[in-house]
């Protein structure tokens, strides 16, 4: 979206400020959508929707780059966001929050990042992962913007905030519950490469 990519300019504080904003305003105006008869209660939910997925897809780049500069990137690698809950079924408020699962893929035989300071697949992307949460979760000058519900995620809270593929998979086809797997009937992939993603989403 232009207007969020104009939001997202100058330093750290500044794109993390101008997010806020940005779908402060968005938001405000679905709702008055609602008010004034404009739009329909049914196209609420998939607007808000759309709208998070927009600052998702902003701010991941934003929350990945220091991480990037010392650590390179992993080879080859894909990532993956899946919205869980209301945003994965397209029924958001302008309250509710974000039920995410990050999931990664990786070449065989590639083991770490090609940065200064390398690190392991497991372990980039899971600080990949937290300083996306942080950047959509952390109080600003600019107000607040989402909380991050993350028990959806393979062992939930005591899991990683990544996941690989494979563990993935296998989590879910050994050792969920029923409910996880009703929880994954509104799974939906927000962000990623296409090949990837649609891996994902076939094992679903």
């Amino acid at each position: 979206d232009a207007n969020l990519r104009r939001q997202l300019e100058g330093s750290y504080e500044e794109q993390l400020d101008g997010a806020r904003r940005f779908a402060r305003e968005e938001n405000f105006r679905v709702g008055v959508q609602l008010v004034d008869g404009t739009a329909k209660a049914e196209q609420a939910g998939p607007a808000f929707g759309r709208i998070a997925e927009c600052v998702i897809a902003g701010l991941l780049p934003v929350a990945g780059h220091e991480l990037a500069a010392q650590a390179g990137q992993v080879p080859g690698a894909a990532f993956a966001i899946i919205a869980m809950g209301k945003l994965g079924g397209r029924e958001m408020t302008a309250s509710s929050d974000l039920d995410l699962v990050f999931v990664y893929d990786t070449p065989e035989g590639v083991e770490s990042s090609d940065g200064i300071r390398p690190l392991s697949p497991t372990l980039y992307f899971a600080r990949l992962a937290q300083r996306l949460i942080s950047a959509l979760t952390t109080p600003t000058a600019a107000g607040t913007l989402y909380d991050v519900d993350m028990r959806l995620r393979p062992s939930g809270n005591k899991g990683p905030a990544a996941v690989s593929f494979k563990s993935f998979a296998d989590y879910h086809a050994r050792e969920s519950w029923t409910w996880e797997h009703l929880a994954l009937t509104r799974a939906r992939i927000v962000l990623g490469d296409v090949g990837p993603a649609q891996a994902v989403i076939t094992e679903i």
